[in-house]
């Protein structure tokens, strides 16, 4: 359907501005006359207002128009935007990301409720997959597209680009959808009923965890690559493109993966994954002078990383709609709400990292994080395995059930 293009295209916005900034950091911080670890805060700054106003917003905006409030989300955004571009302060421009991540936040929940309500339920899968490959192809083209615009240009044409965008979007949902559309239903309440179920709250933490241990590295991506490979302007866009793609290849395995042996266990591959990428990484930026060799390993390992690091972002959806099919859509917010929480800390504890450290100790602080992810999600399956009950032998449908758990 056209109007689901639309709401993709909302969500790529989203998508490219909320990445896109890893890769201008350093054009920022000199431009505006900062360090890379303050200007890093602003990643924080957008991903922590997503997390906390997402949940929020969405249950106390529920009994509003949904057109009206995906176009005043997106009118937000892009004038936040266009603010970030015309600023020549950090705090404004911090400003500045925490409305944009706020309208982000009110976007995104509104976007799946509304390309559910436009199809079929047997189509509705689907349908929020057309809206959320926005995010996943603003990896693939809108984040190195916008790096490369400030390579060649200036960083404050990254942020025009991205409310250009914008009032695309705007324009498209605006004459291409419906005036009356589903409003939404869960309250704040049921929210919090839902995140207190005690093995739905460690999926969520599993994620948080998860997330942070690959921010905290690639909120700082640039000047480490800088670095330890000497790779800067086009050729940091390459990398990025490099990322993208194998974001967008690990995503689409991911879910067949996911179907194929179980969320638990695809899970359990992409962070043991994500663990090994960081400390191979760390390696080769102690060992390998910066070179060509040094650029090689890293584009290797960067391709590897989209891959393996989207790969189980699928899974962990299904997991938790498995966990609690009757509220899906609550437990899709919060993962989305964990996810930001996760990029808030994962650029926080960056910052933190090269305050008191070195570019290498990213990696190391990565892997940490993605050491903590794991247990929990072994935890997890241990509680899956104890609580779920035994099928006699022979019973139709115990494979399955035992194949999904694990």
């Amino acid at each position: 359907m056209p109007q689901l293009i639309w709401l993709a295209l909302g969500a790529f916005a989203i998508g490219t501005e909320g990445f896109m900034i890893a890769g201008i950091l350093p054009a920022i911080s000199t431009d505006l006359g900062t360090t890379v670890e303050r200007s890093g805060h602003l990643v924080t700054a957008f991903a922590a207002a997503y997390a906390i106003s997402s949940p929020i917003l969405s249950s106390l905006l529920a009994q509003v128009s949904r057109k009206r409030l995906l176009l005043a989300a997106l009118a937000v955004f892009a004038l936040g935007n266009l603010a970030a571009a015309a600023t020549s302060s950090l705090p404004v421009l911090m400003a500045a990301r925490i409305a944009i991540g706020m309208a982000a936040g009110t976007f995104m929940p509104a976007a799946n409720a509304v390309a559910i309500s436009l199809v079929g339920p047997e189509r509705r899968g689907r349908a929020i997959a057309v809206v959320t490959g926005g995010l996943t192809l603003a990896t693939a083209l809108g984040v190195p597209i916008g790096t490369l615009v400030a390579a060649l240009g200036n960083w404050r044409l990254s942020f025009v680009m991205v409310a250009a965008l914008a009032v695309l979007g705007f324009l498209g949902l605006a004459f291409g959808l419906p005036k009356e559309l589903p409003l939404g239903s869960s309250t704040l309440a049921e929210r919090l009923a839902v995140a207190r179920q005690p093995r739905v709250l460690l999926a969520l933490a599993s994620t948080l965890v998860w997330i942070t241990g690959a921010m905290t590295i690639y909120t700082y991506i640039a000047p480490f690559l800088a670095a330890h490979a000497g790779i800067t302007g086009p050729a940091l866009s390459a990398a990025l493109v490099v990322f993208g793609v194998g974001a967008a290849i690990g995503n689409g395995l991911g879910g067949g993966l996911s179907d194929r042996f179980g969320p638990m266990r695809t899970v359990r591959l992409a962070v043991t994954g994500l663990f090994a990428i960081f400390i191979v990484t760390t390696i080769v930026a102690m060992t390998v002078p910066a070179g060509p060799v040094a650029a090689s390993l890293f584009f290797v390992l960067i391709a590897v990383w989209g891959a393996v690091g989207w790969g189980g972002y699928p899974a962990q959806s299904a997991r938790l709609i498995g966990l609690a099919p009757q509220a899906a859509m609550v437990t899709l917010s919060l993962n989305a709400s964990a996810l930001y929480f996760g990029i808030a800390l994962g650029a926080a504890l960056g910052s933190l990292v090269l305050s008191y450290g070195s570019l290498p100790l990213l990696g190391v602080a990565g892997a940490a994080c993605e050491a903590l992810a794991l247990v929990l999600i072994v935890i997890a399956a241990r509680l899956d395995k104890r609580d779920r009950p035994a099928a006699p032998l022979g019973q139709p449908g115990a494979a399955p059930v035992s194949r999904q758990a694990a």
